[in-house]
């Protein structure tokens, strides 16, 4: 299989307007905006606009890196991400929502440009397979998770598969 065949969408579905996901109620529609707009932050490089959607006591966890807790924690973990991969880009195949849970699923890349949660930096590009799952209470993100292939991106940017181990 090569690198693109395990994409589901030619398209990146954070690029549609809202309104045009007519299959959900208004509360799930709402509840989509949340993620769309983070993932949006995140391709743009606003951290602000991913800690706006965040729970004053949120948890954001990237799989790879301690639990992020509350909106100072999240905005240190996001500098740290955008400055070590200033073009990071989110790209999302689909999404799924239940009421007050949303995921979803795509694709991340970027360049390694410099020093990355102490790991060195590279200067290469990766581009990899991702997704997030959130919990939505009152109309902000309680905790999200992301979970990404961090083994094809360190095999991609050249780090030790050994430095995951916490």
């Amino acid at each position: 299989m090569s690198a693109r065949e395990w994409m589901m969408s030619d398209r990146n579905m954070a690029d549609q307007p809202i309104e045009s996901f007519t299959k959900l109620n208004n509360e799930e529609r709402a509840n989509l905006a949340l993620l769309i707009r983070q993932c949006r932050g995140w391709s743009s490089q606003n951290i602000d606009e991913v800690v706006a959607v965040m729970a004053e006591d949120g948890v954001y966890h990237d799989i790879t890196l301690p639990p992020a807790q509350g909106h100072a924690a999240i905005r240190e973990f996001g500098a740290g991400w955008l400055e070590a991969v200033p073009d990071l880009s989110l790209y999302i195949e689909t999404f799924c929502v239940q009421e007050n849970v949303v995921c979803n699923m795509g694709r991340m890349s970027g360049t390694i440009t410099k020093e990355y949660f102490g790991l060195p930096n590279t200067g290469k590009k990766f581009d990899c397979q991702f997704s997030q799952i959130c919990f939505i209470e009152k109309r902000k993100i309680v905790y999200l998770r992301g979970l990404w292939n961090a083994a094809d991106m360190y095999n991609q940017v050249g780090w030790d598969l050994a430095s995951l181990k916490h």
